[in-house]
């Protein structure tokens, strides 16, 4: 995948085309950070630590592929699907009380995204991660996502800002739904969970016990399903994607599933689900659409 977009961006963009830009990479993958991603090198292998926030430097082609970050006192470039940009540095800082009052409203959505990530696959990219040091071959949850247009997701609904997953204060959800997200989102321990509700649930409308209800019944919904079950079946070996997406039209989800790899590896699964999700899933919940896969046509499992 690295591959393909280092081709894209820099055999047909030079480098003499990168601009200026400011502002802060919040990074939500552990991505490489190469010194020079024409030659693909990366001196002492440097990676993005998740949910940690880079100085941005320039870009490689204005409304390009990379940005160009400071990590520690180094300059390296990154690519901008491993996270997001956090506005400009020149923007004036606001207070809390500012940002609060001008806090939107719950967005208007059309549908829902499950992002369920395969946990060996994701975790493979992810080094030491301390949700990645027992990783299972099987789908976790990532996030429950309010959704427009493909790949838009209104965000931060409740005013808050981006930041380091755990400067956002803790869930305080009732022990025994805490427990029951735990089971399904490996990555609580990184304060994912804290960081998906700012992000993704304030925009759901929804009392943050709802949300997390729903996101978790539709965690298990999927994780005990058909194909989640022949997924498992094949961990270790590689598939088609044409075998793999035939399990998910068996079970009724046809052209509402999409696949998604990186390098070759499934890292995740996502489903279209209706705007109005009922309480208790099924077929209903389901939502057809024209959704790309992301997937090679033959790919890795991993165990």
């Amino acid at each position: 995948m690295f591959r393909l977009l280092i081709l894209l961006a820099f055999f047909t963009s030079p480098l003499a085309a990168q601009v200026a830009a400011d502002g802060q990479f919040l990074a939500s993958e552990s991505c490489p950070a190469w010194h020079s991603i024409r030659q693909q090198t990366n001196p002492g292998n440097v990676t993005l630590i998740p949910g940690q926030a880079y100085p941005i430097l320039a870009e490689n082609r204005p409304q390009g592929e990379w940005w160009l970050v400071r990590v520690g006192d180094q300059r390296r470039w990154v690519s901008k699907a491993c996270g997001e940009r956090d506005g400009a540095a020149t923007e004036p800082a606001q207070t809390a009380t500012t940002a609060l009052a001008q806090a939107p409203t719950p967005a208007g959505f059309s549908h829902y995204t499950l992002a369920m990530s395969w946990h060996s696959g994701f975790c493979a990219s992810q080094g030491q991660r301390p949700d990645c040091r027992s990783p299972q071959a099987n789908l976790v949850l990532h996030g429950l996502w309010p959704s427009g247009q493909p790949g838009r997701h209104p965000e931060y609904c409740d005013g808050s800002q981006r930041q380091r997953f755990c400067q956002y204060d803790s869930l305080g959800l009732p022990q025994g739904q805490w427990q029951a997200l735990q089971q399904v989102m490996p990555g609580t321990q990184v304060c994912l969970g804290r960081y998906q509700w700012h992000k993704h649930g304030s925009c759901s409308g929804l009392a943050k016990g709802d949300y997390f209800e729903l996101a978790i019944g539709y965690s298990h919904w999927l994780r005990s399903s058909e194909p989640a079950r022949q997924l498992r079946s094949v961990a270790g070996t590689r598939v088609s994607r044409a075998r793999v997406l035939g399990w998910f039209e068996q079970w009724g989800a046809k052209d509402a599933v999409s696949l998604h790899c990186r390098d070759g590896v499934l890292q995740e699964v996502r489903l279209n689900l209706v705007a109005q999700l009922p309480a208790t899933p099924g077929p209903t919940s389901l939502l057809p659409a024209s959704l790309s896969q992301r997937c090679p046509s033959q790919f890795e499992v991993l165990p």
